[in-house]
């Protein structure tokens, strides 16, 4: 008997996705490359990075990224103490052409602290290299680092996750909406994280956006998925790229106060969001009532809005 995706699929011009029980994936990939309610598949972008102990002194961070037009992969090797960069490398699998491939070490980044406020180094170490994936690969990886520390207390000087979580309290007020609100939260951070085990394993991250397009503009639909917070994203975009419609919600984070940032979604309505930078998403969505996990997979989305864009008029 013929496959049939069930027609309570992507019914709706809002790319409302459900859940569908069909196999072979093989299957259920043809059938999201047909023409949807007018809107077609055509475009994709995974990620995946983690964070792992190789010896008792160093951890390596590592981000890997798959697309419809590119392969990638970021790496950095880091002191568990100090989180200094022992070695940094990108490479680059596949991409337009082949223009970007190749395997790059990064001196320049020897030294340098995987944590808050490299951004300078990194760009002043990788520039645009590999049309800017370099960079983007390399800042995935720090982003890792600095989400793994929580299961690296002791190496960092904290005799208890607690200590750990109440520095971030004192050091990190007012930086999102969980630590804009400590005296509306349920749960502290060493309660959340109680009943994790980690072994030699930190932190893992996912995060996937597709893009379906038509005459009438972009949808978009983007999730994340990590070891603490679980997030999506719709965006939908009309012909002349700006946000017609923006939504999403949250599946888990610390505390209840954080799911309440997507309901600052909807603010992105009318931004040409291909050619915001983060920063001016994150006036919107980020900030102290923000999240900034939410602010970078809505950069991702319009990164792959923009590279469709790209693609389409030729460069």
């Amino acid at each position: 008997m013929k496959n049939q995706v069930p027609t309570r699929l992507l019914r709706t011009r809002k790319v409302n996705l459900q859940l569908i029980d069909i196999f072979p994936v093989p299957v259920l990939i043809m059938d999201l490359g047909m023409v949807i309610d007018g809107m077609k598949l055509t475009y994709v972008r995974n990620w995946y990075s983690c964070v792992r102990s190789i010896n008792p002194e160093t951890v390596l961070a590592e981000t890997f990224l798959n697309g419809t037009d590119i392969e990638a992969a970021g790496r950095l090797t880091v002191n568990v103490q100090t989180f200094a960069i022992k070695e940094a490398v990108w490479e680059v699998y596949r991409s337009p052409g082949g223009r970007f491939n190749g395997c790059k070490a990064v001196p320049a980044l020897k030294g340098a602290v995987a944590y808050f406020n490299i951004g300078k180094e990194l760009r002043r170490a990788v520039g645009d290299e590999a049309g800017g994936m370099a960079g983007e690969m390399l800042a995935e990886c720090v982003r890792g680092m600095i989400q793994a520390e929580t299961f690296l207390y002791r190496e960092r000087g904290f005799e208890t996750v607690d200590d750990y979580g109440r520095y971030w309290e004192r050091h990190y007020l007012n930086s999102c909406r969980y630590y804009s609100n400590l005296d509306r939260v349920t749960r502290l951070w060493s309660e959340y994280v109680s009943n994790y085990w980690r072994g030699a394993n930190f932190f893992n991250r996912s995060k996937s956006c597709s893009v379906f397009s038509g005459p009438e503009g972009f949808n978009t639909v983007g999730n994340l998925s990590d070891s603490f917070h679980e997030m999506a994203a719709v965006i939908d975009f009309d012909a002349a790229g700006r946000v017609a419609g923006c939504r999403g919600g949250f599946l888990r984070a610390p505390d209840r106060v954080c799911f309440a940032c997507g309901s600052l979604l909807p603010g992105l309505k009318g931004l040409a969001l291909p050619h915001c930078g983060k920063k001016q998403i994150g006036k919107v969505i980020g900030g102290g009532q923000g999240c900034d996990h939410l602010v970078d997979l809505v950069s991702d989305l319009a990164k792959a809005v923009a590279a469709v864009w790209e693609s389409k008029a030729g460069r």
